[in-house]
């Protein structure tokens, strides 16, 4: 990648791309959002390291902004501009400031990446699809080597968990569930009494994602399991369990 600013810019677009390959319930509004957040970093970045301008306090507002950026890039058909204005005002400042259980459909995600990667692509001359894609195969990889190179740690009845993070890592675990369906159907064959709402699993899964955290989404299978830091918690547990 020649040019160090984007970085940011294609990690930003990678997580969208993660998010919409996950089974969070709400996640295309979730990579509208980080769409558009790539979408603005990359404008800035483009004015300040491209163009040379000196970014003031009025490019802060977002209509200064774009107006800088067509008056730059005069070349981009206006529809461009207006599609991105119309996601902008009519979708991703709702999701952003009012409605958080909203969503909108995979196409048109899709077609608002492709309108803001179209942009950039024309900004920075470059081709940032093909960035993303390579970044993303990384990341699933690197995700899916920690999970085969660490060993299971000693068992744990999900009876014995002392905590429901812990029983969903004993969960992930056992059967790298795909959805809360295969979580609650795991509970109820081991005898225990707890039953996840989709909202709680989700949010258990929210707060522990990502290669350093505890799960992690295994796009090619579309399941859950378990990072190596969630291993080693889920080892952790079973020796405190047989050490109590």
């Amino acid at each position: 990648m020649d040019s160090p600013w984007l970085q940011g810019i294609i990690d930003t677009l990678v997580g969208a791309d993660l998010l919409c390959g996950s089974v969070i319930p709400h996640r295309n509004r979730l990579a509208v959002i980080l769409i558009d957040a790539a979408f603005e970093t990359a404008c800035r970045s483009y004015l300040q390291h491209k163009v040379r301008i000196k970014l003031n306090e009025s490019h802060k507002h977002r209509e200064n902004l774009i107006s800088t950026m067509k008056s730059r890039l005069n070349g981009i058909d206006p529809t461009v501009w207006d599609n991105i204005n119309y996601y902008y005002d009519e979708i991703r400042c709702d999701f952003y400031h009012e409605s958080a259980g909203k969503t909108i459909t995979d196409i048109a995600v899709l077609d608002y990446r492709d309108t803001v990667e179209f942009v950039i692509d024309a900004a920075f001359g470059t081709k940032v699809r093909p960035l993303v894609e390579k970044q993303l195969v990384a990341t699933q990889e690197a995700d899916r080597a920690e999970e085969v190179a660490v060993e299971p740690g000693p068992a744990i009845s999900v009876v014995d968990a002392k905590d429901r993070t812990t029983k969903v890592l004993v969960a992930v675990g056992s059967v790298a569930p795909k959805n809360v369906e295969d979580v609650n159907d795991f509970f109820k064959r081991e005898g225990d009494s707890l039953r996840l709402k989709p909202e709680e699993f989700t949010s258990v899964l929210a707060r522990h994602s990502g290669s350093k955290k505890l799960f992690y989404f295994d796009k090619p299978d579309r399941c859950w399991r378990l990072s190596k830091l969630g291993r080693k918690k889920l080892e952790a547990a079973g020796q405190e369990e047989s050490n109590a």
